[in-house]
């Protein structure tokens, strides 16, 4: 297949909902590749660029998106996307005002200004990767210049590398006459404690689906470093169905799909398609793909997020499950029945305790009740007998209220913490208590997790989508049956909640709170 011309490329870039100053700031990047680096770019790294360029109206110099996912298809392109993203935005020190015409003091301030990009890697070798082709590019032997790196031949050397900082990591530091920009290269190994207190004009990180700890990251350690800054933050990876959903849950909040998208966030996707006639030829093209099932290609090629094969639960069904418009708490309510699972670790593991609401189906009653998430807590670390009985009494005692004439149910998972010593003490505190045995048979866990399983499956589990409830969320989105040495604790919870739908006698008769048929 042949590059697309500058006319079908623009076509494109429409048809794929690019505005007029995002295709101009796509060209902008395009025409550097091009007349600089002597390199061109195709039309899936360059409606990437146009999102990454894109500058806020009201201010010339901050960026309009300050954080980027890029779900993309192996052999799309991704590394050298981003290592002319980091070149361009070193020597132009992106996000800094530029001088005015004619401002010579303002120039050689700007020009001895500070400017320090960070790109990670979850190892060192993945986070050299874009070092590599960075200084391919900056010598012109990447095998995507023909004719080398017109800027170096026109300016010669203009940054120098292979110095490592502290003796442990790349560096890649641009000369003063193009303005002193660097690169540091590092590794998210110890959750990138190491990189604290430094201030970043931009942030990348490959393979970011592979991080297990990317939610931390993005909380606790990226996004501080970019406060006083206004850096972006660029995540990209090709998706991985067995490392969770972190990458995911990351990639919704920029989803241009998502009516709930953080509006300094924006995410793509990028199909190994678009690099057919840059990166790839169509032969080695369509013998990588010879032997892919379609769900390796929608996943390798199109960079589609796919949930893993031994996932329990649907994760279309649990998806559906969380909503936006429940709130993370509602208090008891009258002549409402409730139900409160449990499950107990004395250990590090977590405790539990999460309460639904038995509301009846709308059109078929009590035959089919729903169950509605009201309050979840989670108790972390090493806990006491006491700690334990006040959680789950406190839970019981917000919802079995006389005056209300409500009801709450509580079933614990008896093969867990404390033994008899624990459930003595939570009998005095707990009349309407159960214990559910997950011991003995396997077939007897199937069938308890069997029923929470058809619950969430015939839509009648409602719960939260936001705050304790997003790790509920991702515990039933990762949980598989082999579950030794993954979080397990909120579905176990949920499991001792639904078991008591069989033993709780239906003698509430409270009102949907909500449209369970509606849409959220």
């Amino acid at each position: 297949m042949a590059r697309l011309t500058d006319a079908l490329i623009d076509l494109e870039l429409r048809r794929r909902g690019l505005t007029d100053e995002e295709r101009e700031a796509a060209y902008r990047l395009r025409d550097f590749s091009r007349h600089q680096l002597g390199l061109d770019l195709h039309v899936g790294q360059l409606a990437f660029a146009g999102r990454v360029l894109m500058r806020h109206r009201a201010n010339a110099s901050q960026a309009m998106y300050l954080t980027l996912m890029l779900a993309s298809g192996n052999r799309a392109g991704k590394t050298l996307l981003m290592a002319v993203i980091i070149i361009y935005s070193c020597l132009l020190k992106l996000n800094k005002a530029q001088p005015a015409p004619g401002d010579d003091k303002g120039a050689v301030l700007w020009l001895r200004s500070e400017y320090h990009w960070f790109h990670f890697g979850i190892q060192q070798e993945v986070a050299d990767l874009v070092y590599n082709d960075i200084i391919r590019l900056l010598t012109g032997t990447h095998e995507g210049q023909p004719d080398g790196c017109p800027l170096v031949t026109r300016l010669g050397a203009i940054a120098d590398w292979d110095v490592k900082e502290y003796g442990d990591y790349r560096w890649v530091r641009f000369r003063a006459e193009v303005g002193g920009a660097q690169v540091h290269f590092r590794t998210t190994g110890e959750k990138a404690l190491g990189s604290l207190g430094k201030d970043m004009h931009g942030i990348s990180f490959d393979e970011a689906g592979l991080e297990r700890n990317l939610e931390f990251l993005v909380k606790e350690v990226f996004g501080f470093r970019r406060l006083g800054t206004g850096g972006q933050l660029i995540m990209f990876s090709t998706p991985s169905e067995d490392l969770g959903f972190s990458f995911p849950d990351q990639w919704e909040n920029g989803n241009p799909l998502n009516p709930y998208r953080l509006p300094s966030w924006y995410s793509m996707r990028m199909s190994t398609r678009d690099n057919i006639g840059y990166g790839l030829t169509q032969e080695m093209f369509d013998r990588l793909v010879a032997d892919m099932d379609q769900r390796t290609i929608d996943q390798n090629v199109e960079g589609i997020f796919l949930q893993a094969k031994a996932a329990y639960f649907n994760g279309g069904n649990v998806e559906r499950v969380f909503r936006n418009k429940l709130p993370e708490f509602m208090a008891a309510r009258k002549l409402t029945i409730y139900l409160q699972g449990v499950d107990p670790a004395k250990s590090q593991d977590s405790a539990w305790s999460i309460v639904l609401a038995v509301h009846p189906d709308p059109k078929e009653g009590w035959d089919k009740p729903h169950l509605i998430g009201v309050r979840a807590t989670q108790k972390r670390g090493q806990k006491s007998t006491a700690s334990m009985v006040d959680m789950v009494a406190d839970a019981f005692n917000s919802y079995e209220v006389p005056r209300l004439a409500s009801r709450c149910y509580t079933a614990t998972d008896a093969t867990g913490f404390g033994g008899k010593m624990f459930r003595e003490a939570l009998d005095e505190e707990v009349p309407s208590l159960y214990n559910v045995e997950f011991g003995g048979t396997s077939q007897k866990k199937k069938k308890l997790l069997g029923d929470l399983r058809t619950l969430i499956d015939s839509g009648r589990l409602h719960l939260p989508r936001h705050g304790i409830w997003k790790n509920v969320r991702k515990q039933l989105l990762g949980y598989k049956l082999e579950d030794r040495g993954i979080e397990q604790d909120a579905v176990m919870a949920l499991v001792c909640a639904v078991y008591l739908l069989r033993r709780a006698p239906a003698d509430g008769m409270g009102a949907v709170p909500f449209d369970l048929t509606g849409a959220d």
